[in-house]
């Protein structure tokens, strides 16, 4: 890495330091018009103050981690149906990635797939505001019935059963009363009896409001508040505020 930390008040400087490879990029102020943005391993981006801000220009995801990211005390806006974070799947593992006192509009999808075999999540303090996963085709089936992707999503897909991810997630929540995300509020997964795991020490959501936006006369989709599909194996859990059940095929 060329420099170990640099502060930006611009979105030019911001996706300078990310091509330069600066290890810890600290955002000022409100950065808006943002490209999407791909974070080396290593590389970590957080926010200089509680409003640090950067809207990402319309029609495009937010930022692509790779591996040891770090994203922390920041707001990241993309439309409901983009991704604000999401994973790089070329990568032979996530490492450890860390997320941090994040808010997000817009989804945050990690999935295991491809070439990513391994690592580590790392979750504390994630606020999804806004959120529409209706689109995401790929779905999770069972007992007759697929189930919509999340707002926020850590899915293991890879059908290798030694395929193990692990992960520590407090402090998520999903929506608004009035103003639920679309499609399931929190998704946590693994590929199934035969195929990979998910290992989640901890599970602990505060309020998640979600609809399913599942139109009428399709009795083979569901959603939920918080799902825990097959392949998984957690610790403690607490359920959403709004009572949805969990579920586990």
């Amino acid at each position: 890495m060329s420099t170990v930390e640099k502060w930006v008040t611009t979105t030019e400087a911001l996706v300078a330091a990310i091509e330069e490879g600066v290890s810890k990029i600290v955002v000022s102020g409100r950065l808006s018009n943002v490209p999407s943005l791909h974070l080396s391993p290593g590389q970590s981006l957080c926010g200089a103050a509680e409003d640090s801000k950067i809207a990402f220009a319309e029609g495009v995801d937010g930022v692509e981690i790779t591996s040891g990211n770090g994203i922390h005390n920041v707001h990241l806006c993309a439309s409901p149906e983009r991704r604000a974070i999401f994973n790089d799947t070329t990568v032979s593992s996530l490492g450890r990635i860390a997320l941090r006192s994040v808010t997000t509009h817009g989804r945050v999808q990690i999935l295991a797939r491809d070439k990513v075999r391994g690592g580590h999540l790392e979750v504390n303090g994630l606020d999804i505001v806004t959120a529409d996963a209706r689109a995401e085709s790929e779905r999770p089936h069972g007992y007759g019935v697929y189930v919509l992707q999340g707002a926020f999503t850590f899915w293991n897909m890879q059908r290798d059963e030694d395929v193990a991810l692990s992960a520590d997630l407090t402090r998520l929540s999903a929506g608004r009363e009035g103003a639920p995300v679309r499609g399931s509020g929190i998704f946590i997964g693994g590929a199934g009896d035969l195929g990979g795991r998910l290992i989640v020490r901890r599970l602990e959501t505060g309020p998640v409001y979600s609809d399913g936006g599942i139109p009428r006369e399709t009795p083979d989709c569901i959603s939920g508040g918080v799902f825990v599909v097959y392949g998984d194996t957690c610790g403690q859990r607490t359920q959403s505020r709004t009572g949805d059940d969990l579920w586990r095929q």
